[in-house]
């Protein structure tokens, strides 16, 4: 090789390494971590949100100390996904809700995270807190410090897992249970990580708001909560391991130690401790199917039943006929196959329409999957569908059972030539459309006739015509420009789409309350009353907090009893979301409707 191109080669080899670089380079700057408040300027007492957001799926997510302030909720995880111009994009954000203690400016220090084997640091946060109501300070014997520790704490705290069978044949549904015993106070708790179920389909079974029971164990009285099952259905046979669920628990603990002062000793003193808890793994052993399989075996595992039904046994040529197989019991029903059907070869078939009704309970998956065939047979003459066959194996008798339907008989008479063809709509597969007709036959109605000389051109509704277009053109013009103008005044718009605004919101927390979704319910009507102040009197989001609304509405003419009334909706919406209250749901509901009717009145 001449040197010439030797140097040749070595810059196109440059090139492209600088290239490479500059490629990871700026993929790399793609990812973005950062931090955000939704107020910079609050008073004691006030609550406000801290967000950390990232642009990917980052891991290994620290928060930063928030000594100078009282968490009241968090972290509170949330994942979006959007998908613009082909391009799918996610993101990741941990939120709290914290409130201001002291007075003071504070900073609140960079939270850490993971992504793609490189850490990232969030900006840091300054917050500026000056004096509003005074707040009680945890101090003395109600001093709560918060410390991380990871020890073994299985005598009073810990995961237990547990399903129903341990040794299954494959497809076999088993149901995996995760408790909860305690023998402490739990203040919070974080998933950590999911039990991985590697070789499983699972399918989660909804348990609701977990129920605290009692359980003696060892002389002991535990508290106990069902907190996850899952209905797991194994995939291959051999050795299986379901890995174990993780989690972090805040524990409140009695301090012990020196430099207790006598109130303490005799009051006691209590201190937040974290632990991070863990299931055992559980081993699975899944057996085979016994072999040889019969015909019309697909993998379906339980107890089931099927039953084939025809629309109609006699029919003209090119008219359809709808075959329904229904396969119902308890069992993988949504994993098993379509039943395959051998039908003539002069009939016209598609892909069947698959309606299924199936449930998973805590007693497992049940329910019933229907394949609805449509065939249309384009010849006369008599046909026969050979029976259709249906296999599947009982664990419980450790026997395959063999359901066998009648065979199906069709009498194709002959077309009159008046039916249409049609054809099935394999883009949705469920309905029948007309393709046309061939021949068209002699129109034996009355025939209407226009006469030759009647026309619109030069009659009076012509020239009418004529003279409403400039009017019409005028008056859209005169109404273009006032929707315009209001549209361009943005505030008065917002006041005046305020009430309308708050009602959909407030719609939207009915429909939470009659699901009994507490939380959602007081989300949305803090929401919706938040909102509606803001709109009605213009304020941003950043400074939309109480002190700011109370002047605000004062300014207006409120009454003091319906600023009193909203300020206290606003913070029981606000503690209902993160403790429990005793005040009924359809209480906040009215009065929260009754408030928005009030300012309307009182500002009108």
């Amino acid at each position: 090789m001449t040197s010439k191109k030797m140097k040749t080669l070595i810059k196109h080899s440059l090139f492209t390494c600088i290239a490479l670089l500059l490629f990871n380079f700026s993929y790399a700057q793609d990812f973005e971590f950062t931090a955000a408040t939704s107020h910079q300027a609050v008073k004691t007492g006030d609550r406000f949100q801290i967000e950390f957001k990232g642009n990917g799926d980052f891991t290994n997510f620290k928060a930063p100390s928030f000594s100078n302030f009282r968490v009241l909720s968090g972290p509170n995880q949330s994942t979006s996904m959007s998908w613009i111009n082909g391009r799918t994009s996610s993101s990741v954000s941990y939120s709290y809700i914290l409130m201001a203690v002291k007075e003071g400016e504070f900073t609140i220090g960079p939270a850490v995270a993971a992504f793609e084997g490189k850490a990232y640091k969030t900006n840091t946060l300054k917050i500026n807190v000056t004096k509003g109501v005074p707040v009680q300070q945890n101090t003395g014997g109600n001093q709560q410090n918060t410390t991380t520790q990871q020890a073994n704490v299985s005598d009073d705290l810990y995961i237990k897992a547990s399903v129903n069978k341990t040794k299954v044949y494959q497809g076999e549904q088993i149901i995996a249970t995760y408790k909860l015993y305690t023998r402490v106070n739990i203040s919070g708790n974080e998933l950590v990580k999911n039990a991985d179920l590697n070789g499983f389909w699972s399918q989660e079974i909804d348990i609701g708001q977990s129920q605290w029971t009692q359980e003696i164990i060892g002389g002991y009285r535990w508290q106990v909560a069902t907190i996850r099952k899952i209905v797991l259905f194994p995939q291959r046979s051999g050795k299986l391991e379901i890995d174990p669920l993780a989690m972090n628990f805040t524990v409140q603990r009695r301090a012990s130690g020196r430099g207790q002062s006598v109130f303490d000793q005799f009051f006691g003193r209590y201190e937040n401790v974290e632990y991070q808890l863990k299931s055992e793994a559980i081993k699975i052993n899944v057996m085979p199917h016994p072999q040889p399989a019969p015909e019309g075996f697909n993998g379906a595992v339980g107890n089931m039943d099927m039953v084939v039904d025809v629309s109609a046994n006699e029919v003209k040529a090119n008219e359809a006929i709808n075959i329904k197989v229904k396969i119902s019991g308890k069992g993988n029903i949504n994993l098993i196959e379509k039943p395959t059907i051998k039908f003539p070869s002069d009939f016209e078939t598609y892909d069947p329409k698959v309606n299924d009704n199936i449930k998973t309970t805590i007693n497992g998956v049940a329910g019933n999957i229907e394949y609805d065939y449509l065939i249309i047979p384009r010849h006369a003459g008599k046909f026969n569908i050979d029976p259709i066959v249906f296999s599947y194996f009982d664990p419980t008798t450790k026997k395959y059972k063999t359901i066998t339907s009648d065979p199906i008989q069709l009498n194709i008479l002959k077309g009159d030539g008046t039916s249409n063809n049609v054809a099935f709509s394999s883009s949705n597969k469920e309905d029948i459309e007309l393709l046309g007709e061939d021949i068209r036959y002699i129109h034996t109605l009355p025939i209407e006739i226009a006469h030759a000389n009647t026309q619109f051109y030069n009659s009076w509704k012509f020239y009418l015509s004529l003279l409403l277009a400039p009017l019409l053109f005028l008056l859209t013009f005169i109404f273009r420009n006032k929707i315009r103008t209001a549209n361009s005044d943005v505030v008065g718009m917002k006041k005046k789409k305020a009430s309308k605004l708050a009602t959909k919101r407030l719609a939207s927390a009915k429909a939470s309350l009659a699901a009994n979704n507490k939380s959602e319910f007081y989300e949305a009507t803090s929401k919706a009353l938040y909102g509606y102040v803001g709109d009605k009197l213009n304020i941003a989001v950043s400074e939309l907090n109480q002190s700011n609304i109370k002047e605000k509405l004062t300014a207006i003419n409120v009454t003091e009893n319906t600023v009193t009334d909203l300020i206290e909706t606003l913070e029981l919406c606000d503690m209902a979301r993160f403790a429990p209250v005793a005040v009924a749901e359809q209480e906040v509901y009215d009065k929260a409707a009754s408030i928005i009717n009030k300012i309307e009145d009182e500002v009108a």
